[in-house]
């Protein structure tokens, strides 16, 4: 009996088209983002101060393991960073810089680039000698605190998915 359960499990197997028997779930995307200095400024600030300022992106890098070609594979962003205000004693606000980019078609092993939009941060510092009377630090710096990236294929199910640090999904919201 159990010879017969085997081979009826073979033959009804055999008559399924191959295509039935893969897995969507194998699409695999892997998103590797790099972060990219644009430009940057160094100026004479109000009130003997001295501000610099750099504008940065994310060149990502999207790679498919997947057997067969993926097309319209959406990637959704959201880079996270700190604005610190010079002279306040407050926690520095986080924003967001929410994006998307199309990649219309993307082949097994064949990495496409695109580039995020950029971000502007600032670091600012009071001249040698100078203080603030509230005792607020001398200085303040902007900074990335996370990266949260997505992937979707074309019926909008997520196929890929990267964060640094991998707590920012859990500290954070996600912003479409």
């Amino acid at each position: 009996m159990k010879n017969l359960f085997v081979l009826s499990t073979a033959i009804v197997l055999s008559l399924l088209p191959a295509t039935s028997l893969a897995f969507d779930a194998i699409q695999t995307i892997q998103i590797l983002p790099s972060r990219t200095k644009l430009d940057s400024s160094k100026t004479r600030g109000k009130n003997n101060t001295t501000v610099e300022s750099k504008d940065i992106a994310y060149t990502v890098r999207v790679t498919s393991s997947s057997f067969k070609e993926v097309t319209d594979v959406t990637v959704k962003y959201n880079i996270y960073y700190q604005v610190a205000e010079l002279g306040s004693k407050s926690d520095p606000d986080i924003k967001v810089s929410a994006g998307s980019h199309t990649i219309p078609s993307l082949l097994t092993n064949k990495p496409v680039e695109f580039e995020t939009d950029p971000i502007k941060l600032t670091k600012a510092s009071l001249d040698p000698g100078w203080y603030f009377a509230n005792k607020a630090s001398a200085n303040a710096q902007d900074k990335v605190v996370g990266v949260w990236f997505k992937a979707f294929d074309s019926a909008g199910k997520q196929i890929g998915e990267y964060t640094n640090p991998e707590a920012v999904s859990k500290k954070q919201k996600w912003k479409d």
